[in-house]
């Protein structure tokens, strides 16, 4: 899909892991007997999901395998050559993508997926189902609207702009959080709209920022380097927590991690910036010597 559709196409493909995330967030209400049950109903319902997902990918490799094999792209693949090394050519453009990538997701896992229900039901003293309905929005909205800001970046283009917009509603979302008592819809829907707006972006621009035979490296280091970015955000939230006592009965408790993942959005709004920076310095560039680069293209 490296076209004018590829945002419309990554879209649709994280509103569907959106709608599974939305389902197991509403999961105890959709099967209040399984959970009544204790543990083993929710893990035995999360291995047969698991195992769909193992069949799905199976049979993805087969329809691959068989492309591949009906149009000759095996032995077109087999010339091409990546030295591991050519990881440290990556453009300044991709390790903004990259550190935006690692901030942004280190606050919208661990807090929507570890942190908040317990949050609202201590802080808010919402009850488990109404806390769950709640943090479960944030879901249901990028559901919605991510394939919709990614056809809206194919069609008008804009994408550091709009990823910049979208990485500011974080850190606003955490100072909404901690400092007022404002309707707890107000941050559902911040970060609602800052969760389907940066993804439905950020992940296309990769493309526009890699040549074709360095993309599974490059979508490989940004899925590691997320995923220990989130590793510890849920290591320091949960110190956190535990250091200043937030529970139930101390609230306030919390404050200090709702601060630390606003901090971190803020650094994410950063990284936007200096992305939005650079594409400006690229064009000027680019036109002065009559060209473009191809990532700036809508």
């Amino acid at each position: 899909f490296r076209s004018a559709t590829l945002g419309l196409a990554m879209g649709l493909n994280l509103s569907f892991g959106r709608l599974g995330s939305y389902g197991a967030d509403l999961s105890p209400t959709l099967a209040p007997a399984l959970y009544a049950e204790g543990w083993r109903g929710p893990l035995e319902l999360a291995a047969a999901l698991a195992l769909l997902a193992a069949i799905a990918s199976a049979l993805f490799w087969w329809l691959e395998r068989r492309t591949e094999q009906r149009h000759g792209l095996l032995a077109a693949q087999a010339q091409e050559r990546f030295v591991l090394t050519d990881v440290w050519r990556f453009s300044g453009a991709f390790w903004c993508i990259v550190a935006l990538c690692v901030a942004f997701y280190s606050v919208i896992f661990p807090f929507r997926s570890t942190f908040a229900i317990k949050y609202f039901q201590h802080a808010h003293s919402l009850p488990l189902d109404a806390a769950s309905l709640m943090n479960s929005h944030v879901f249901l909205a990028a559901i919605v609207a991510t394939p919709l800001f990614g056809y809206i970046a194919d069609r008008f283009g804009h994408r550091e702009a709009l990823m910049t917009f979208g990485a500011a509603l974080l850190p606003v979302t955490f100072l909404v959080l901690a400092g007022t008592h404002w309707n707890l819809w107000i941050a559902t829907v911040l970060i609602g709209i800052s969760f389907s707006l940066v993804p439905a972006v950020l992940w296309p621009s990769v493309t526009f920022l890699v040549e074709p035979r360095r993309f599974g490296t490059a979508f490989g280091l940004m899925t590691m380097l997320q995923n220990a970015g989130m590793t510890l955000g849920n290591l320091v939230a949960g110190y956190l927590n535990d250091a200043n006592g937030a529970s139930e009965a101390n609230p306030a408790g919390y404050a200090p991690m709702l601060w630390f993942f606003g901090l971190l959005g803020a650094a994410g709004f950063v990284f936007a910036g200096l992305l939005w920076r650079n594409r400006a310095r690229t064009r000027t560039g680019g036109q002065a010597n009559g060209s473009s680069p191809g990532w700036l293209r809508p």
